[in-house]
């Protein structure tokens, strides 16, 4: 069973370049490659090295038609040279990582593809279709937009989609995401979560990953760059309003508890070890010699 992350931050945080420290690591220690799946539209050149050393393979959405990329990403399709999607098993097994960029990239190209459907006249939902004509200097445009059923049908693709990619035959199975921060109506402040598309999802998408990372980026000052950090489990970010930020590590419980609540410079395959492997070891000691 592989094992599921979600990393999620605002932009420029380095949640690219993880996946290419997490795909060096899978490259080192097994052979195998990492194929990224990527509707984001800023493209790949923190992974470019990795790319041309053949460590990557990109399969990037450009003007597929979301619904279908998504659809094929998740159950490990690629397309052969005719453009046409197959399902190549033999190549497949040669994949140790599967990365998905991003859950807001693609749940915003299916929002927008609705909307076009909308202007069309397709009713998605059964909410009213947002859709009307602008005139002025002897032009016509037609505007069109999406009503609330648009973000249930979004959502429920992508809890459904998700699910399904986690049961690709890998190592690691990983999916970024930007950061979203919201009101709390429990505990009257600030969170900071993963951004899907509204905010049903953001309190909820945590729980679908083996681990759950907060990545942010700490800006230039002093004459020293920009700092990136990994977040291990749920925190309180001053530099944020204090806001919480959502995490989730699934330490064993008879672990000790973690010397470092955050990784700096950000490094994933640091963090598993520490949280997973380390954790884990020494957990399992501890109820040795309880039993014993």
């Amino acid at each position: 069973m592989a094992t599921t992350i979600l990393m999620y931050g605002r932009t420029n945080s380095g949640k690219s370049s993880q996946i290419g420290v997490l795909a060096e690591h899978v490259y080192k220690t097994t052979g195998k490659t990492t194929r990224l799946y990527t509707a984001d539209k800023g493209g790949i050149d923190p992974i470019a090295p990795h790319v041309q050393l053949g460590i990557i393979e990109p399969i990037e959405m450009g003007e597929t038609n979301p619904w279908i990329f998504l659809n094929k990403a998740v159950r490990g399709f690629v397309r052969d040279a005719s453009g046409k999607w197959v399902l190549d098993k033999a190549k497949n097994e040669k994949v140790g990582f599967y990365a998905f960029e991003s859950l807001r990239g693609i749940a915003e190209s299916l929002m927008l593809s609705m909307a076009q459907k909308a202007a069309e006249g397709v009713n998605i939902g059964g909410g009213s279709n947002v859709s009307f004509q602008i005139q002025g200097d002897n032009e016509t445009v037609k505007v069109s937009g999406s009503n609330m059923a648009h973000y249930g049908v979004a959502q429920a693709r992508m809890t459904e989609e998700v699910w399904e990619s986690q049961k690709l035959v890998a190592e690691y199975i990983m999916w970024t995401s930007s950061v979203s921060k919201d009101e709390d109506g429990v505990s009257s402040g600030k969170v900071l979560g993963p951004d899907v598309i509204g905010k049903a999802l953001t309190a909820e998408v945590p729980r679908w990953f083996h681990y759950t990372f907060r990545i942010d980026v700490l800006a230039a000052q002093g004459g020293k760059g920009e700092r990136h950090v990994l977040y291990l489990g749920n925190h309180i970010d001053v530099g944020a309003g204090n806001a919480a930020g959502l995490g989730n590590i699934r330490r064993p419980l008879d672990a000790p508890p973690l010397k470092e609540l955050s990784i700096e410079p950000a490094d994933i395959v640091k963090a598993l070890k520490l949280i997973r492997d380390e954790s884990t070891k020494a957990a399992a000691e501890v109820i040795q010699r309880r039993l014993n």
